[in-house]
Order: C-alpha cells, then structure tokens, then sequence
C-alpha cells in the first residue's frame, strides 16, 4: 500500500484508493504535498517512504511514527513479527515463516489445511497451536459449533491483538483461547471431546514434543471415534518433510489412529480416530 502511495504521488494524482488494516478493505485518500490524509489524520511523505522501504514488515502508526509489528518474547527470545503478503500477513518466528507463502498467501494455506477435515458443521474443534489464529477462524465460518486453541508464545498473543486479521478471535464467544502449553492442557480435556482437530504445530526443532507419540495419544483420546484429525508438517517433498513425515505416521497409527494418508497438496497427513 505504502508503494501505491508513492506511485500515485510521482503521477501527481489528488487520490489513491489503499488499504489501512493490511488489505482486509480499501479507502481512497486525498493526497498533498504534506502526505496522506488518512484514517487517523495526515500521514507525511516521509513515513511512508519509511514503510515503503521494507518490503515484507507490517506496521502500525503510533503517534504519527511508524512501528514495525513485532515483539520479542519474554517466554523464548525469539522475535515474533508479521509478514506482508498478498493475503492475511504470515507469522515469522525467529526468521521462520509459520505459513506457506509460495505460489499461495496465509488465507488460501488455510484453505487447504481444513480441506482435509471434511464438514465442520456443528462439530467441535480443537486447533492445537492459534498462531495468528486464521485456522479457528475459518473453522467457525465454516460452521463449527465451536473451536478450543492454545498459544504458548505470549509475543504471539500480543500479534493476535495487533493483527486485523486475528480479531475474530477476541469477537467470537465461541472461540475459547487459551494461553499455554498444549502438551500440558490436552491433559485436562475430556475423552471424545472434539470431532475434528487441527494439529499444526511449529517445526520439528522448535517443539518436538508436539511431535512425539506420547502427545498423539492425547489427541487420539480427545477425538471421538471416526472423528478427524489434520497434522500439518511441511512440504513433504522436501528433505525435512521426507526425514520427518515417515516416523508422524508411525506414531499416530501407535497411537491409535487409523486411515493415515499423506495429503502433500495441505503439506500434512490427515487420519481418522
């Protein structure tokens, strides 16, 4: 948007049409020589050259200055920002991309990854890590009766609550956010509690434990029978998705799960209690 601006001021053009919560809607604005007179009063020329230089950082304007949507984690001294794409923003930890952004944006990767779930409507669903929170949104726009989701990263929260994107998940009374570890609060579900679940932890290395067969037993636990479960890993062509995927399907089928099926198109494999 803030490149749009500047195209539109070098044809000298009295307004441009652009968006101030990271393309969720679109306004026109007049523009001057001073800069941009938008929602929250004149933005000068240059802090939109600021914003403008960095190709994938999201920002906010505070007291007319631009600040990059990012915060450093007390819980794990990673870095947690937003990063621009054509769709919803992606959740970049630590120099790690949480959503797939080649060939697709955050919004259709999400697409994909309930796709595998079948119908959602009327059922429960557990969405095992929030993240910026675009799956359980999507989960009650499709009709779940309700979604349960976890975030373990404090900075993460803070994003939520930054994003415009995310805000469903503060409106919707259905949607009950929970702050902490999901290895640890899977144990206080009840059995047969949700219908489908949506497992899409962060990689390997950064939680492993969400890997492990011990945690597979809880989900298989809390699923109903013939209830469905999505585990997203990664592309599974790749050198981590063929070191990785082999021994995920070998623990949720110890655990009880059956049907497991390599889904490369959602970068997972999906399975059945």
């Amino acid at each position: 948007p803030a490149n749009k601006l500047l195209e539109a001021r070098a044809q000298d053009a009295p307004t441009a049409e652009v968006s101030f919560d990271l393309g969720m809607s679109t306004l026109q604005v007049d523009l001057s020589g001073s800069g941009v007179d938008g929602p929250a009063g004149m933005l000068p020329w240059p802090v939109i050259e600021t914003i403008a230089a960095d190709d994938h950082g999201c920002f906010e304007i505070v007291s007319a200055e631009p600040r990059r949507l990012q915060c450093m984690s007390s819980m794990t001294g990673r870095l947690a920002s937003l990063y621009a794409t054509d769709g919803p923003p992606a959740l970049l930890l630590s120099g790690t991309l949480m959503h797939r952004i080649k060939g697709v944006h955050p919004g259709q990767d999400t697409q994909l990854k309930l796709a595998p779930l079948g119908r959602l409507s009327a059922f429960r669903v557990l969405d095992t890590a929030t993240g910026l929170g675009y799956t359980s949104i999507e989960a009650r726009r499709r009709g779940a009766l309700s979604v349960h989701t976890t975030e373990l990263d404090p900075a993460v929260v803070d994003l939520q609550r930054r994003n415009p994107w995310s805000q469903e998940l503060f409106r919707d009374d259905q949607i009950v956010c929970d702050t902490g570890d999901i290895a640890v609060e899977i144990e206080r579900f009840e059995e047969d509690q949700f219908d489908r679940i949506l497992h899409d932890p962060p990689v390997l290395e950064l939680a492993g434990d969400l890997y492990g067969g011990a945690f597979y037993t809880q989900l298989r636990r809390v699923l109903t029978r013939r209830g469905r479960l999505f585990h997203y890993i990664g592309n599974l062509d790749s050198p981590s998705g063929m070191r990785v995927t082999p021994g995920v399907i070998r623990r949720l089928e110890e655990a009880g799960f059956v049907d497991v099926q390599r889904r490369p198109e959602a970068f997972g494999v999906s399975a059945r209690g």
